[in-house]
């Protein structure tokens, strides 16, 4: 995330004062690497850089066990990275592979801006020591593994991901079929409630997870938590279980305006049903309850498909057929079964 400070100019016209929000230009830690000999190299990306006149003022590093400044390096551009190593410094500069605590501080008009770094075996840790062959790369706003270090350029998703997978069951532990979710990208769960996803390679703890419920529009909903560490390439397999119910403006749905269609009406005790409901956000939740008009049960089924076949009383008369989503009636209509 970049910070934005506020410089404040003063206009002596009406003794005014303005406030331009300038983003300030910033260092930040981009890509570390190790060889097989445990040399390190470390990019650091530049932001905002000559824009509105700023520069980069200085440039510190910190680890656990040394600190030095950087010479003054010359910036392509208003955005790029640059790579600096040991052999590239005046004096020596340790950052230990099986774990340690990096920090950049960059000044900008006396202004301090920090990145840092936390891996290995430190307290604090964000993330593992990099394998053999692996670099720490931040992407967006985390730090992952990559298995294919992009060292002095920008970096991409190549070789930051792995796979999760497993099944999603609703609170009533059913499986959810065919509703769309994100993690770390998007995906949709199979008939069965299986589902496949592309997640970061890095340690994960979440007890939310987001539901699409329109083109441009997520839902959160509770699920019991789940945890796991991601290696580039590899595979986790974990359920999980929602905690609460998939709807979307459940509140606006009357008992006079459900699209909900039941057919043939009335209808021979020797057929089926037929019931089609067309609700917002397809959920696992709904049931289907079939009582007397003395309110015995007769028949409940749960439903998890927009159209499903129903069985009908073996007897006939009229019966009260309840649609109901999560425990809650959205929809009571009567049907007449004859001996036809």
């Amino acid at each position: 995330m970049k910070k934005v400070y506020t410089i404040l100019i003063l206009m002596t016209i009406g003794l005014k004062i303005i406030a331009n929000p300038i983003a300030l230009p910033t260092i930040e830690i981009s890509e570390l690497l190790f060889d097989i000999s445990n040399n390190w190299k470390l990019e650091l990306g530049y932001y905002e850089v000559n824009q509105n006149g700023l520069t980069i003022d200085s440039i510190f590093i910190y680890s656990t066990t040394d600190t030095i400044k950087l010479p003054t390096y010359p910036f392509i551009g208003s955005t790029g990275v640059f790579v600096i190593t040991n052999d590239s410094l005046d004096t020596d500069f340790q950052i230990k592979r099986q774990g340690d605590t990096i920090k950049v501080v960059s000044y900008c008009m006396e202004h301090p801006f920090e990145d840092i770094l936390i891996f290995g075996n430190c307290q604090g840790t964000y993330i593992n020591y990099p394998r053999e062959g692996q670099s720490i790369s931040k992407y967006w706003m985390y730090y992952v593994k990559d298995n294919s270090p992009s060292i002095g350029s920008s970096n991409d998703t190549t070789g930051m991901c792995g796979t999760l997978k497993g099944i999603i069951y609703d609170k009533y532990s059913a499986p959810v079929s065919q509703i769309k979710f994100l993690i770390d990208y998007q995906f949709e769960t199979s008939e069965i409630g299986e589902y496949f996803t592309r997640v970061y390679s890095k340690p994960t703890t979440f007890n939310q997870l987001s539901h699409i419920v329109g083109k441009y529009t997520t839902q959160s909903v509770s699920i019991t938590e789940i945890s796991y560490i991601m290696e580039p390439d590899s595979v986790i397999e974990r359920d999980i279980y929602l905690l609460d119910t998939l709807t979307n403006d459940l509140n606006n749905l009357t008992l006079n305006n459900i699209p909900v269609k039941i057919y043939p009406n009335p209808i021979s005790a020797t057929n089926k049903l037929m019931v089609e409901i067309d609700l917002p956000v397809i959920t696992a939740n709904i049931w289907i309850e079939i009582s007397s008009l003395d309110g015995k049960l007769i028949n409940k089924e749960k439903i998890t498909n927009t159209r499903s076949l129903i069985d009908t009383p073996n007897a006939n008369g009229i019966y009260i057929l309840r649609v109901l989503l999560d425990k809650q009636i959205i929809s009571s209509n009567r049907v007449l079964v004859t001996n036809e």
